[in-house]
């Protein structure tokens, strides 16, 4: 088995309210012919080096990073599917039962210095893209409900997910929701940091008006168990293949997510079109997704997922993940 660390490069730097990233790095593992992906965030504190340092030794380490237990599980995904002549998606069937209908691309746009800019690319965007996500959480309510009554009147007929990545704190969350409301999004994502506890998800539902926006969970959603003490105070969670560390935990959450009466956002991180792809597989029982890391590279190195001109998600006709290399 081959393994190594690669470099994407971000087309424009993009902002959330983690911080910016110009660079993101990816563990790849190879098997004969067959090449899996997970990528690194910097709010995980996985080391790249050290996670490929333990990836080579001979023997492996019971418990690995999830970046590396990712990968490797997609690795075996890959290669089993493949050997079936079948894609990942129909193994998801099998757990998942029959496939839903494949909702609309999404585009996501980082926290904006420029508003001008920002405005023309949203209207550039909504020219293919019927869903924008929009992220907020930039330390400015001014600047984050700007963005968003921009947004809204440059693309008034998009769907908008908002996305505050943690960004505000309990006590400015209710009224920034109960605000934002008046521009109708979609959706909100993680209204408030992932570092508090369940109490602070209930008080904020508590505080919350009667007719609001969903509220979903990303970052305090981490896995099934998450999803069933969330299910109470949030309408849905965000489904990430690193978040859940394989390709079977993303399976299980979105299961869970069901079983629990929430709705399923099916999100990825900054990867190739590698990683999108396997995640992409998922895409039929999602009721949002997004899935635009590789849109934002400028040295993606394989082709998969492709989006068509108005918006749609068009899958490889391959088996496995579908992805293939072309540099």
């Amino acid at each position: 088995m081959k393994a190594w660390l690669h470099t994407l490069h971000l087309r424009v730097p993009f902002r959330i309210a983690h911080g910016v990233s110009s660079t993101r790095q990816v563990l790849r593992l190879q098997e004969g012919d067959h090449i899996a992906e997970a990528p690194f965030v910097p709010y995980y504190g996985e080391d790249p080096a050290e996670t490929l340092r333990l990836v080579s030794l001979p023997v492996l380490p019971q418990r690995l990073p999830r970046a590396a237990s990712l990968a490797f599980n997609l690795l075996r995904h890959d290669i089993v599917c493949t050997a079936q002549n079948i894609p990942l998606r129909a193994f998801a069937a099998q757990k998942l039962g029959a496939e839903g209908q494949t909702p609309p691309a999404c585009h996501s746009l980082g926290i904006p210095d420029d508003l001008l800019a920002f405005t023309e690319r949203v209207e550039q965007l909504a020219n293919q893209f019927r869903v924008l996500k929009l992220k907020l959480g930039s330390g400015d309510l001014g600047l984050d409900i700007a963005t968003v009554s921009i947004a809204r009147y440059a693309a008034p007929e998009a769907d908008l997910i908002v996305d505050v990545n943690g960004g505000w704190d309990p006590v400015q969350a209710p009224a920034m929701i109960e605000k934002l409301a008046e521009y109708q999004p979609a959706l909100i994502e993680q209204p408030i940091h992932h570092s508090h506890g369940i109490d602070v998800w209930e008080d904020l539902r508590a505080r919350l008006p009667s007719r609001c926006p969903l509220i979903f969970a990303d970052e305090s959603a981490q896995s099934a168990d998450d999803v069933s003490e969330l299910a109470p105070y949030v309408d849905g969670v965000n489904v990430k293949l690193l978040k859940c560390g394989s390709f079977d935990g993303a399976i299980a959450m979105i299961a869970k997510a069901k079983a629990e009466g929430l709705k399923v956002l099916l999100g990825c991180m900054i990867e190739s079109s590698l990683g999108i792809t396997a995640a992409a597989h998922l895409a039929p029982w999602a009721d949002w997704i997004d899935l635009d890391g590789h849109l934002h590279i400028a040295n993606d190195d394989f082709t998969g997922l492709q989006v068509t001109s108005d918006g749609k998600l068009m899958m490889p006709d391959l088996p496995g993940i579908g992805a293939r290399i072309t540099a």
